[in-house]
Formats: C-alpha cells, structure tokens, sequence
C-alpha cells in the first residue's frame, strides 16, 4: 500500500510548495504596497514586479539539469531556501533599484518549487489515481495562494512584519524535506526543455499552459481595476477577485477526477468553453453581483482545467527526463504568457474600454477553442 501511494512523501511535497504560494499571496501585493507607498511610479512598480515572472524564463536553460542531476526534493529545499534569503534581503537593501535583482532571484527560486514540486507529485501519484491527487494538490496550492492576502489584511503594510511572517512559513516548508527519502533522480537521462519539439508533440498541453498564464494573469493583475472602471465600489471590486480564486480552488478536485475519466483534449476543450461563455458574459452581468459573482467562480474553474488537466496528462504521457523536460516548457510557456498577459489586457481597457478586458479574452480563447477541435479531429 505504501508504495502505491507514498502518503507522507506527496504531504510534504504539497506542504513545501504550499509554504511558497502563500509567501508569494502575502509578498507580491505587499510590495506592490510599498512601493507604491514609496512613490515609486506605476510602470516602474509594475517592471518591479515583472522581474519576478521573467526569471521563471531562465528556469527553462537551467531547471531541467539540475532536476536531472539533484532530484526534485534537493531542487525544492534549493528553491525554499533562495526565497527566504530573498525575503531576508528586501527589507536589508529598501531601494527600489535594489529590489529588481532581489525580486529576480524571488522569482526564480519559488518557480524553482512549484516546477519541480509538478515533477515530483507526478513522480509519485498512482497513474489511476494521478488526477485526483493532482487536484488536491492544486486545491491547496491556490487555496494558499487565497490565504496570503487574508493574513496580510490582518498583518498591515507599515512595518516588515510580512516579509517576516514569510520568511517563518517557507522554513516551515523546508524543514520537514529531511522527513522523506530523497526523491528518483534522472542521472543519464536527456532533460531540457526542448520547447519547439514538445510544442510540435503535445501542442494543446503547451498552448494550454500559454493560455492560462495570459489570461489568468490578467485577471489577477487587472480585474478590481475593472470593477472599479465599472463604477463599482473598491470592497466590490476586491471581492471580485476572491471570488475569482475560490472557483478556481474550488475546481481543481473535479476537475482532476474528471481527468481521470476523460481525455485531457476535451476536457480542457470544455475548460475553454466555459471560460468563453463567462467572459463574453462579464460585460452584461459585472454591475449585477448576483450574477457576476458565479459567472467569476465557474471562470476561475474553467481556467483552472488548463494548469490542472494539463499535468495530469503530462505525467501520464511522459516520464523520467521526458517529464521533467515538458514540465519545464510548459511552465516557461506559462510564465511567457503572465509576463505578457497584464500588459495586452491593460492596452485592450486603454483603447477600447473597461469591457474590451474580458472581450480579449474571449477572442484569444476562442482561438484557442480552435487549435484544440483542430487537434482533436486530426488525431481522431
């Protein structure tokens, strides 16, 4: 039974990457705060936090090899401890300048955890049982994510008391690696992320990953900003995005037994045709809180089949190197998509409107509805 399913080894491995998803709820609109509260510019506050995704690029030269050569578990502990000196130096150097390397190396190391913490949990789950341990992981992954600004509401953003609380919960999250035994290594097999051969290899999983960056990105960076361009109150428009991330937990789960079940082609296919249906619908229902409040929970759902069926098939199509190889590329295709995705939506409100945000959306992922139907009749 144990080795079917390795209950404390998955724990931890969730616990570790959790600790980062929550740092990260708290960090990110905590600094966005203080620089703000700086008077640091907008689009200056914005690079700052650019520098955090764009790092997640360099992840594809360098992630595979030292997950080949280290295993996933070392990768993390590395990964964990890079976001606490991270953390540590912020408030050491408070310079606006300063922070771009620190937020680099931020960003690299927790992308560090959450790549190699996809390749472990796909390493070990049971292939009959790999979705539904998939979406729990998902589950508290963007549950943690959820918690972070709850503690920071509580926290306040005059004193370094955030950066502080972080520093403790990513410790929490390394120490108990020492509690499992070191995680496969893939010494001899080829791993890189070779992100023109898995595209021409599995085009809707890689394509998926873009697509969830850029869209949920953008909802994430813009979407109280388009409550507000609305009319709608700031506690409003706030609650809008809470509700947003809850569907988006609160999917994972289903989403990954219906994973098993199903093929990940059409389940994501229906993924994008809800999420289609509820953006398209956000312009007619956004000063209607009865309404717009599910149509944002079945978005951040919808969205969620992307990430959360996407590793689900990888880890049953591809193994050893081959594993740590595409979930290196999709990660980068993801990050690609996160760093670009803010900035189409804001140009999108800019020139057409608060509503041109979802509409773009919807445009891009009726593409996107394309590719996949292309894909799916031509394999039969």
């Amino acid at each position: 039974m144990s080795e079917k399913m390795p209950v404390r080894a998955m724990s931890i491995c969730v616990m570790s990457t959790v600790s980062v998803t929550v740092t990260m709820g708290i960090t990110l609109p905590f600094l966005a705060l203080v620089l703000d509260g700086w008077g640091v510019d907008p689009w200056i506050n914005g690079l700052s936090a650019a520098s955090q995704m764009i790092a997640v690029l360099f992840l594809a030269i360098f992630g595979p090899r030292f997950m080949a050569r280290f295993g996933t578990k070392k990768v993390i502990g590395f990964g964990l401890a890079g976001v606490a000196v991270s953390l540590i130096l912020l408030p050491i150097f408070p310079n606006v300048w300063l922070w771009f390397p620190i937020r680099f190396l931020l960003g690299f190391s927790s992308e560090m955890v959450w790549t190699a913490g996809d390749v472990w949990i796909n390493q070990l789950a049971p292939e009959k049982k790999r979705g539904r341990i998939i979406g729990l992981t998902g589950f508290f992954q963007h549950g943690g994510f959820a918690v972070g600004p709850i503690l920071l509401a509580f926290l306040g953003t005059e004193t370094w008391v955030p950066l502080y609380i972080g520093i403790g919960i990513v410790l929490m999250g390394l120490l108990p690696l020492g509690l499992t035994g070191p995680a496969a290594t893939f010494a001899g097999h080829e791993a890189s992320a070779r992100i023109l051969h898995f595209l021409k290899v599995a085009p809707g999983l890689m394509i998926a990953g873009f697509m969830f960056g850029l869209i949920d990105s953008a909802t994430l960076s813009l979407l109280p900003v388009y409550g507000l361009r609305k009319d709608l109150s700031s506690e409003l428009a706030e609650a809008m995005l809470s509700i947003f991330v809850i569907g988006a937990m609160m999917g994972q789960i289903p989403m990954g037994v219906l994973a098993e079940r199903f093929g990940a082609r059409k389940l994501i296919l229906c993924g994008a045709c809800l999420s289609l249906v509820c953006m398209l619908a956000m312009p007619w229902t956004i000063t209607h809180s009865v309404l717009i409040f599910p149509i944002l929970a079945l978005l951040g759902a919808g969205l969620g089949t992307f990430y959360t069926v996407a590793l689900v098939d990888m880890g049953s199509r591809f193994k050893g190197g081959a594993l740590i190889g595409v979930t290196t590329s999709f990660m980068f295709l993801w990050a690609t998509g996160s760093v670009i995705g803010p900035g189409i939506s804001g140009i999108a409100i800019e020139l057409g409107g608060p509503d041109a945000m979802p509409l773009t959306g919807a445009v891009l992922t009726l593409a996107f509805i394309g590719l996949l139907i292309w894909r799916i009749r031509k394999e039969g």
